[in-house]
């Protein structure tokens, strides 16, 4: 402590400096964050850290199926069976590729993203290459798009070799956009019977359209482009017929090659610019600030990629050197494109969340709450667990995401933090589904879209807030202000000023934040007292027969039928943990003063009715707990309590969260029987990782089968950092903890690559049977913590 209480001197000595530059440095960071792939949802998309600004996306449809156009690309899908995408690269600032192969479609896309600094968030440009696949006869259409969705003006020039578009918005200023086909474009093959045919038009490199549309409507781009396509391919099929005797053929390459409109373009607000190709094909979109000095040629663009590559490698290898630990070429790629996708899933909301003003019946109850209401609008910034099914921000997945992006770039990941926790409110509460806007309620099912302000989640953004701290407190004496600037930027990557971020200032904003949402978890998630105690323990709101939503492990057994007397052990764990870390906190933000002692106390509290309330001593587990009436039990001739506590015990996730957290001590006899449970394979124990539950539960596989067996890697990943944190080189159990560390790291590793090499996918979860990936794909999400686990990072 005398070298956390020096760190936090050397802090405060500069924190009256400090508090005039931090907004200085929090303006150079939004400039440097403003432009980004923030559309996650879309196989490519761009637009600003700004709400109601511009947006644009890529969109494209193969020529040789005339109904290939219902199945246009755009935002992704499962259904859509793209046999691989996802990035390769992406430094979450100024540069990121991916590979696109969409073999239905008959084409092969890579993008290459880059960003060059100035004013107004600078300048950047995308290289889209690529090839039609052998079958494809026809090619494809490819199409670009811009849309304001707030106040400003455009308009669209196009010529023979490029389209152009100025514009100006209050918050960009003026721009300018070039999208540039390649040289070598080659257009789509006429077919010989209609070579000769009168009407048919002649091919053209580029065409653009204009659109006025509903600002409201602009994100539905896809639609509105699908809509004018349909449209003029029924004239040209009419013409074609009547030319030819009906004859046709009514080839795709003809039908929809749309023809220049809105020359008039000022009062129009949605631009698409198409390409018609076939072969090896190219084009360059390039956006451009008002700032001379941040101006792009199209020829710079592919030494800008090659540059940003070779760097992204050289930090990639400097912060997880995974080639030390003696990973292969191969190996190392997987491990990149984990990185990267999780950083392409980042993106930037904007909207009103549908909320409820009163707290959610309990199971049972008659639902009477009023109709739920728009919130104000708001912005959120924020990591995706999957771009196709969960393209929205997850409280419960943002703290493990959080782990591994904090390693790569720390002012990106505290922006998260930051945005994530500028969302609670006076309460405490933050939803635990940020759905914002109706193209993020467009992908949720209505009965899911409510958020009520009684419904809890795990606070896993305390992760980030624990590193943050674990980590200023490693900081070595020697050249002390100069290595705060690297605690999480570890390759120097950022200005110096970087460690002004770090100021008591900021620690006290999270002090806040975390003493705020522990307040509220402990007013609101409370339980009542078991029969014959005073003490209380915690339960989850929300519960179902069959899923308890709140908790994250959603269809996880717990007590049959739902009571409101109740007590879950993982919930229990989660105010612990929180106690302990705003305890920690406290003491680093107070700058030496007194301690809290209320908070010490309440935690020591805790730690020990953790045991006393649910260590089940005959199971030698710890598990949630009801209550139930006592049986034979006669009001008029028996004495106390006419209930009775009984545990209910599942093996598995829920039963390992006071470990996974930490809070079992070391030399505790209780450690040997959870390590004993993890390492059985009649337990928990699979060749392929931990299973969420034991094989020998009734449940085990049963219904949903979502957190009833199959293998979940950020629980895995708590299990292997809080073996290495805490149990492998103290206490009597190091041997056993060695061990299982060893082979599960070697096992989940092992298993994630080998789904990857033959899917091209991470998924959401994996078998515990056999291994292969399940559940929705890609999920890049808390899987690519596997980059942590190869690197054993904790």
């Amino acid at each position: 402590m005398q070298l956390l209480g020096f760190v936090v001197a050397v802090l405060a000595a500069s924190s009256l400096a400090a508090s005039n530059d931090i907004d200085d440095i929090q303006r150079k960071l939004d400039s440097d964050l403003q432009w980004g792939t923030y559309r996650p949802n879309l196989y490519f998309g761009t637009r600003p850290r700004l709400p109601s600004s511009l947006l644009s996306g890529l969109i494209w449809f193969g020529l040789d199926n005339q109904r290939n156009w219902q199945n246009t690309r755009h935002s992704c899908e499962l259904g859509d069976n793209l046999l691989e995408y996802g990035y390769s690269r992406h430094n979450g600032r100024d540069f990121g590729e991916q590979l696109m192969v969409d073999q239905d479609q008959g084409v092969e896309i890579k993008s290459e993203f880059i960003k060059v600094p100035g004013e107004r968030g600078g300048s950047w440009a995308v290289r889209f290459s690529g090839r039609t696949l052998e079958e494809n006869v026809q090619g494809v259409s490819l199409a670009y798009y811009f849309g304001l969705e707030g106040n400003g003006t455009m308009a669209l020039d196009v010529s023979k070799r490029m389209a152009k578009i100025t514009g100006e918005t209050p918050d960009l200023g003026p721009f300018r956009i070039r999208i540039v086909p390649a040289k070598h474009n080659q257009s789509p093959p006429l077919h010989p019977a209609l070579q000769k045919t009168k009407g048919i038009p002649e091919a053209v490199k580029i065409a653009g359209i204009a659109m006025d549309v509903p600002k409201k409507n602009v994100w539905r781009a896809r639609d509105l482009f699908q809509e004018k396509l349909i449209k003029h391919a029924q004239q040209q099929a009419n013409a074609i017929l009547k030319n030819t005797d009906g004859k046709g053929p009514l080839t795709g390459s003809v039908l929809f090659q749309l023809e220049n409109e809105g020359e008039d373009s000022s009062n129009s607000n949605l631009f698409f610019v198409q390409m018609m190709v076939h072969g090896e094909f190219a084009f360059d979109v390039i956006y451009e600030c008002e700032d001379t000095s941040a101006a792009i040629k199209s020829g710079d663009i592919g030494a800008l990629a090659s540059n940003r590559r070779k760097e992204f490698d050289i930090q990639f290898d400097a912060v997880f050197g995974l080639r030390e630990k003696g990973f292969d070429e191969e190996e190392v790629e997987i491990a990149q494109k984990a990185l990267s996708s999780l950083i392409g899933g980042i993106g930037y909301f904007y909207g009103s969340s549908l909320v409820s003003d009163e707290p959610k019946p309990e199971y049972g109850d008659i639902d009477e709450t009023s109709e739920p209401r728009l919130s104000n609008p708001y912005s959120l910034f924020a990591g995706t667990p999957s771009r196709p099914f969960f393209p929205r921000g997850f409280l419960w997945d943002e703290g493990f995401q959080l782990l591994l992006l904090s390693r790569w770039d720390a002012d990106l990941s505290m922006d998260v933090l930051r945005s994530w926790y500028h969302t609670m409110d006076k309460n405490g509460w933050m939803a635990r589904e940020q759905i914002l806007g109706e193209e993020a309620r467009s992908k949720v099912p209505k009965e899911f879209q409510i958020q009520y302000p009684n419904f809890a989640n795990p606070p896993t953004l305390l992760f980030a807030v624990q590193a943050l701290v674990d980590r200023l407190e490693a900081v070595s004496t020697a050249g002390m202000v100069d290595q705060l600037a690297q605690v999480y930027s570890t390759q120097g990557r950022h200005n110096s000023a970087t460690e002004q971020t770090l100021t008591r200032e900021y620690m006290q904003d999270l002090l806040q934040y975390s003493s705020r949402q522990l307040e509220f978890f402990m007013r609101t998630q409370a339980g009542e007292p078991l029969p014959g105690s005073l003490e209380h323990g915690y339960r989850w709101r929300g519960r179902t027969m069959d899923h308890t939503l709140t908790s994250g492990i959603d269809d996880y057994p717990r007590a049959r039928p739902p009571s409101t007397r109740e007590l879950h052990v993982d919930l229990f764990s989660w105010v612990t943990y929180m106690l302990s870390v705003d305890t920690e906190l406290a003491a680093f933000a107070r700058n030496g003063l007194e301690p809290n002692q209320t908070r010490e106390q309440q935690l020591e509290l805790h730690l020990q009715l953790l045991d006393e309330l649910h260590w089940n001593s005959e199971r030698n587990m710890y598990c949630d707990v009801t209550v139930q009436p006592r049986d034979g039990y006669d009001e008029l001739e028996d004495e106390g309590e006419s209930e009775e506590s009984v545990f209910v015990c599942h093996k598995g996730y829920v039963s390992l969260f006071p470990m996974l957290l930490g809070l079992v001590p070391p030399e505790s006899p209780k450690m040997g029987h959870i390590l004993d449970m993890i390492e059985d394979p009649d337990e928990l124990w699979s060749e392929f990782g931990i299973r969420s539950l034991s094989t020998q539960d009734e449940f085990y596989g049963k219904g949903e089968d979502y957190w009833r067996g199959p293998i979940w890697i950020n629980i895995n990943y708590l299990v292997l950092s809080s073996l290495h944190k805490h149990y492998m080189s103290d206490g009597p159990h190091q041997e056993q903890a060695n061990r299982i560390y060893s082979k599960l790291r070697q096992n989940l590793v092992r298993n994630i690559l080998d789904q990857f090499r033959q899917t091209r996918f991470f998924w959401e979860q994996y078998n515990p049977h056999d291994g292969h990936g399940q559940g929705t794909h890609p999920f890049t999400g808390w899987t690519s913590l596997v980059v942590l686990i190869m690197a054993e990072k904790y």
